[in-house]
């Protein structure tokens, strides 16, 4: 049961964190690809790029939980 736990707490941690970077981060965007003319583009938004990275962690600890979950399951199938 301490696992399901520390997995809610980390998804919780995960979902305040994205809150605070939705906040404090600016909407701005970064010019990434200039066009032949000048003009961008591609431009990427740093409050976007703050979030994928933090959903990409929070799908990461979601497949590690999923795993384990299955683990243990077979682990007490055999037994």
């Amino acid at each position: 049961m301490a696992r399901a736990n520390r997995f809610w707490v980390a998804m919780c941690a995960f979902v305040l964190l994205g809150v605070l970077e939705w906040t404090t981060l600016s909407a701005e965007t970064i010019r990434v690809v200039n066009g032949p003319n000048g003009e961008p583009l591609l431009e990427i938004s740093i409050r976007g790029v703050a979030l994928m990275v933090l959903a990409l962690l929070a799908f990461r600890s979601w497949i590690h939980n999923r795993r384990e979950m299955l683990e243990e399951r077979s682990r007490s199938g055999h037994e």
